[in-house]
């Protein structure tokens, strides 16, 4: 039996801020898998001004000065946050094996043709983060699946099999953040049965019609309380369901491409015109996202499943009771926590689970998920000095 620690950081399309997470991971010749533990982690939230310097880069005419700056600047930010966490803890840096960074992804476009390429862009320098900590980082997850065929997302699945696969009952992990995406588990899955995709908007529509209707003063509805007070355009919900996206086959995955600022305010000008309050368009847009989750669960699993969920979205209580009655359960829906993986944290751990499979040399793609031809080693190796991996 070995052990050791790693960080893992998340930023993600909500643009909230970093979480960082650090973790041991042990390895035991009568596992499958390593066995991860959360040893601590710390949020640091954006202010306004960093949230903008992002967004500001999601539109496509930014230019390549901008982003360069900002993927060096990103870069210190990470650093701050890593520091930070070893700081807050008696973990001796050098006994953090790696740092696996996702990086804020600006722009995410899988080929849609055999005759197209595909490409993936997510900023904060990598050789930055191992300057200022010390310790190499693996970045740069989606790529080689991106280049063995696949969307190169979602990432997290093989960390939802490796940690959260049952003998005894069907899965589904679902995390709601900017984007929701959903794994599925069936009972006593290889990993060959593992089902994943992006099932379409998640927080980042709600968001989007919450800063429009505050005027900017808010930028989320807190635990979907102005929603409740609202009733469902039935109407309207319906027909954002008829987006193409929901209708496509995986493997699939989205966006701020598809689902970002100009999405949001295209559904704003539909709800005011047909005369909606406030509160009914925070009930009906989050009554869509909801239901566009829904019909992805039973798209895949028709019969009752455990409902494990993560992300800012479980916290939204409308959200979670509109979602709930269009899904057949075996129990409550949980979150992760009942798992021993903290809610908030599941994705940064994710990314400090799959840098350690990197300095393994182990495929931690799955490929019935992402469409890639083959099992990849995700990542590139970033040293903080000379020497071998570990």
């Amino acid at each position: 039996m070995t052990q050791g620690y790693a960080i893992g950081l998340m930023t993600g399309t909500s643009v909230d801020g970093i979480d960082a997470a650090m973790v041991e991971i042990t390895e035991r010749e009568d596992a499958m898998f390593p066995a991860i533990r959360l040893v601590h982690s710390v949020f640091v939230p954006f202010s306004a001004a960093q949230r903008e310097k992002v967004f500001q880069l999601f539109h496509p005419t930014a230019s390549v000065y901008a982003m360069g700056q900002l993927h060096a600047e990103f870069g210190h930010w990470l650093a701050a946050a890593v520091n930070r966490v070893i700081e807050d803890t008696a973990i001796p840096r050098e006994a953090v094996k790696v740092i696996g960074a996702h990086g804020q992804t600006i722009a995410h476009y899988p080929a849609q043709s055999p005759d197209e390429y595909g490409f993936t862009i997510q900023i904060g320098d990598p050789a930055i983060l191992a300057a200022e900590t010390g310790i190499g980082v693996v970045s740069q997850f989606r790529t080689m699946d991106m280049a063995l065929g696949g969307q190169g997302a979602p990432l997290v699945p093989y960390f939802d099999f490796a940690v959260f696969r049952s003998a005894s009952e069907p899965r589904v992990l679902l995390n709601i953040g900017g984007i929701a995406n959903i794994t599925l588990l069936p009972r006593a899955a290889t990993i060959e049965d593992v089902i994943g995709f992006d099932t379409g908007p998640g927080n980042m529509v709600v968001d989007g019609v919450m800063e429009r209707v505050s005027h900017g003063a808010r930028h989320f509805d807190h635990h979907g309380d102005l929603a409740r007070q609202g009733r469902v355009c039935v109407k309207l919900v319906n027909a954002w369901l008829l987006h193409p996206y929901f209708s496509r086959i995986p493997p699939k995955s989205t966006g701020r491409e598809e689902f970002g600022r100009d999405y949001s305010t295209a559904i704003y000008h539909q709800m005011c015109q047909a005369g909606l309050t406030p509160a009914d368009m925070l009930r009906t847009v989050t009554a869509f996202v909801a239901q566009s989750i829904a019909q992805a669960i039973v798209g895949v699993q028709s019969g009752p499943i455990v409902l494990i969920v993560t992300g800012g979205g479980s916290h939204n209580r409308t959200l979670m009771d509109e979602l709930t009655n269009h899904v057949l359960l075996v129990r409550p829906w949980e979150t992760s926590d009942a798992y021993g993986v903290p809610n908030d944290m599941k994705e940064a751990m994710a990314f400090a689970y799959l840098a350690w499979q990197f300095l393994y040399g182990r495929p931690t793609n799955v490929p019935r998920v992402t469409g890639a031809s083959a099992p990849a080693v995700q990542g590139m190796w970033t040293p903080a000095k000379p020497g071998p991996l570990f």
